[in-house]
């Protein structure tokens, strides 16, 4: 088979097809693993008031106390909501540029806030926009059957209902599709190093479905793997708990005592390491579909710098 055909083979395995220095991957699982911890940590430290009055006992059994600790800690809650909101995108920017580099350009993993970076963040601008503007479709639609409903009254619940039905499954598809179509837009701007969005839906022409199965796959795969992960974790966190639950204390702080033990933060720690590492790889693992489209442009202005990447 061809490598540089773009089929549902060649998509799904495209990660694997990029060129460039080994160890892209696991350098790109491991950092985005090592960012998400110190985001997710940062705001866990500003939210912590409110984390630690949700689980005492005593605070959680008077919503008066609870209201007390909320309105003291507001300005470090929205301050830990700004940092997740914040650093969530510029870890979007930075890893996005790299993964999209690799399959454009072959390059090796590295991070940094350029050209490439800044132009993404249009796109992701872009990508906003249109989820807002599908959001408002939605509502639109929405709104027909509860006119006809209210309309016919009783009499119109039945067509109402079925009319709902129809518009969501044909709203459901819609939205997939376009977005499908424009999904080649961030590997198109790294790869003209220009800001590309609606030329997306060109280069998309005839291969939605090719793509929509491969992610398909692609989602199946990573599903099973989280759950067997999740199971792993189940099991060991259900041997560290066992001794408290067995022990039938009605004490609060017995149980709270077994999650803060060593034999379940351990554990514990692993398995976010473990998950925050999966989901990073997975980011860049997900872009191949559309980076293989756009790797496969029969207009792209530069075919031949196709075949760098694949030598």
């Amino acid at each position: 088979m061809n490598r540089l055909e773009f089929s549902f083979g060649n998509a799904v395995g495209h990660f694997q097809k990029t060129g460039g220095p080994k160890g892209f991957l696991w350098k790109f699982a491991l950092t985005y693993a090592l960012f998400a911890i110190i985001v997710q940590g940062l705001s866990l430290y500003l939210m912590a008031p409110i984390y630690a009055a949700a689980f005492n006992p005593i605070v959680m059994e008077d919503p008066d106390v609870m209201d007390q600790v909320m309105l003291e800690n507001m300005g470090r809650v929205l301050l830990g909501y700004l940092v997740s909101f914040v650093f969530g995108i510029l870890m979007w920017v930075l890893f996005e540029a790299a993964s999209q580099r690799r399959y454009m350009r072959a390059e090796g993993f590295g991070l940094k806030f350029g050209g490439d970076e800044g132009r993404l963040l249009v796109v992701g601008l872009f990508w906003l926009g249109l989820i807002i503007a599908l959001y408002i479709v939605m509502f639109l639609l929405m709104i027909v059957p509860i006119t006809i409903g209210a309309v016919l009254g009783s009499d119109g619940a039945i067509i109402a209902g079925l009319l709902t039905f129809v518009l969501f499954i044909a709203y459901f598809v819609a939205a997939i599709w376009i977005v499908v179509r424009f999904s080649p837009a961030g590997a198109m701007t790294i790869r003209d190093r220009k800001i590309r969005f609606g030329s997306a839906w060109r280069v998309t022409k005839g291969k939605v479905w090719t793509l929509i199965g491969s992610w398909l796959v692609l989602a199946l795969i990573m599903m099973a793997i989280i759950m067997a992960l999740y199971l792993v974790f189940a099991v060991m966190a259900m041997l560290a708990l066992m001794p408290a639950f067995q022990s039938g204390s009605d004490d609060p702080a017995v149980v709270l005592a077994a999650f803060a033990s060593p034999a379940f933060i351990i554990p514990a720690i692993i398995f976010g390491l473990v998950y925050l590492a999966f989901a990073g790889g997975m980011m860049h693992v997900f872009g191949g579909p559309a980076a293989l489209a756009a790797k496969t442009d029969p207009n792209w202005a530069d075919p031949n710098a196709m075949d760098d990447t694949f030598a």
